[in-house]
């Protein structure tokens, strides 16, 4: 058990390298339809079309280019080895760099038009909303632990430390300072003490008017807790059932508002905002991050971190791609799109609109 007065050393990703120049993200081509897969590191010239492996053109002034993110409507970003990167689910063997620098896609604007994403070092760390023409707008430099936008797009709503006195804010997507909705309360015994859990994983419901999170110790201690999206009225829907359910990576919303979907070590679970229903939809053999909602509400995607490797009788090493998997939440079809190259602490963001 870490001391939860120094930042836990296992929250939501590590520090990774970070390349200052943001490149555009995705073709203004028409996709081509057929393509065969490869490497998602692509050629090195600049692409006019995005299929299996292409990379975005080489980085050029946002003036120069005006696109829009409808190519890559209904697509699935991930957090790539070489940047941010989107897979159709429907078609897996296309796939776009969204972004050269590397970073998390943490959501999607609702009319999918931009992408909330968490740099986590270099000059440009913290939390930005990124443009279908590589522009940023960076709206903290707070070291972040979840983010999600309001319905219209207006808003983003994030928590942040110092994690003694963690909170959750809200702040235009245009940028500009952000205002205090909630501050942490809870107080956890540790030792003799009782130190305030850490806020983490605010969720904006469909309709706006309320907001899921998790407080905790990061590793231990969790509950889920609804309230009003101005912070009042809170109440927990989820106290003993995971007070010691590991890591909690990731909480989200159906589209249609009637269940909540979160990531813990040991699996995925729904449950309904009335605190009713608790089940869970995937238990974990190995380690998964990440979790969204499909569109319709019918199915969920998650993705195993990194790559899996296996170490033969001869002392042969061989490994494999990661993998984002697909499952009907009411059970069923499964779809499991291999190659998906991330590393070890991927994340997720299911673009809304086809």
């Amino acid at each position: 058990m870490h001391d939860p007065e120094n930042r836990p050393m296992t929250r939501m990703s590590p520090r990774r390298s970070h390349r200052p120049r943001i490149a555009l993200a995705v073709a203004m081509a028409m996709l081509v339809a057929g393509c065969g897969s490869s490497s998602e590191a692509g050629p090195t010239e600049p692409a006019a079309k995005v299929e299996a492996g292409t990379t975005a053109p080489s980085p050029q002034p946002p003036s120069t280019f005006e696109g829009s993110f409808r190519e890559v409507g209904g697509w699935i970003a991930y957090t790539g080895a070489d940047g941010i990167w989107a897979v159709d689910p429907a078609r897996p063997n296309r796939r776009a760099r969204l972004s050269r620098a590397d970073g998390d896609p943490i959501a999607w604007s609702s009319d999918g038009t931009k992408l909330l994403i968490r740099r986590t070092s270099g000059p440009s760390a913290g939390l930005s909303v990124l443009e279908a023409d590589g522009t940023e707008t960076r709206l903290t430099e707070a070291d972040v632990e979840g983010a999600s936008f309001s319905p219209d797009g207006s808003e983003v709503v994030y928590a942040a430390g110092p994690w003694e006195h963690s909170a959750i804010y809200a702040v235009s997507s245009h940028g500009g300072a952000p205002r205090l909705i909630l501050r942490s309360t809870r107080r956890i015994p540790h030792y003799g003490r009782k130190l305030l859990a850490y806020a983490e994983e605010p969720a904006l419901s469909p309709d706006g008017r309320r907001i899921a999170y998790f407080d905790g110790f990061g590793d231990h201690s969790h509950q889920l807790w609804v309230a009003n999206a101005d912070g009042t009225e809170r109440r927990v829907l989820l106290d003993d059932e995971f007070s010691g359910a590991g890591h909690i990576r990731a909480l989200t919303w159906s589209p249609d508002g009637g269940r909540l979907a979160f990531n813990t070590d040991d699996g995925i679970y729904l449950v309904r905002p009335d605190g009713t229903g608790l089940r869970r939809v995937v238990a974990f053999a190995g380690f998964a991050t990440a979790v969204q909602w499909s569109p319709d509400g019918s199915r969920i995607a998650y993705l195993l971190g990194g790559p899996t490797c296996a170490v033969s009788a001869d002392g042969e090493e061989t490994c494999e791609g990661g993998a984002l998997s697909i499952v009907n939440v009411e059970g069923g079809d499964e779809q499991v799109i291999w190659g998906i190259r991330t590393p070890d602490i991927p994340w997720i963001a299911w673009n809304p609109r086809a």
